[in-house]
């Protein structure tokens, strides 16, 4: 008796190769572009981005100044009390120098390069300068 043996039909291979993602990623890239032109062309017209010079702020160097000037009399609690409020207020300290200079802040964490850094500026504005 002769043995009959199934064999599964050949199947195109998967239509989603390399090609697929290439092309994915490129539609991504071109969306993300397109939307950044969009929102600075809003922000453009409406007058947001006049003159407005981009600055970079060092938090590291922020809080460690203000551990510094803390001076060596304060408990450990209490410096950590005080540090809890320098982070909680960060931002709101940030946004009134921004918005008393006309400037744009960014951690300089995320900067490159190119920025002017106000860090011994805002330091210095705080009383925090050693």
């Amino acid at each position: 008796m002769a043995e009959t043996t199934l064999q599964e039909p050949v199947t195109a291979p998967s239509s989603f190769g390399i090609k697929s993602v290439l092309s994915l990623l490129a539609a991504a890239v071109a969306l993300t572009v397109i939307n950044v032109a969009i929102t600075l062309t809003v922000l453009d017209r409406y007058g947001f981005l006049k003159n407005q010079e981009v600055v970079s702020l060092d938090a590291a160097t922020m809080i460690m100044g203000f551990v510094a000037a803390q001076g060596a009399d304060v408990s450990e609690e209490e410096l950590q009390s005080r540090i809890r409020a320098l982070t909680a207020n960060l931002d709101e300290i940030v946004a009134t120098v921004a918005n008393e200079r006309g400037v744009i802040v960014v951690n300089s964490a995320a900067v490159l390069g190119g920025t002017r850094d106000v860090t011994p500026d805002m330091l210095a504005s705080l009383g925090l300068q050693q």
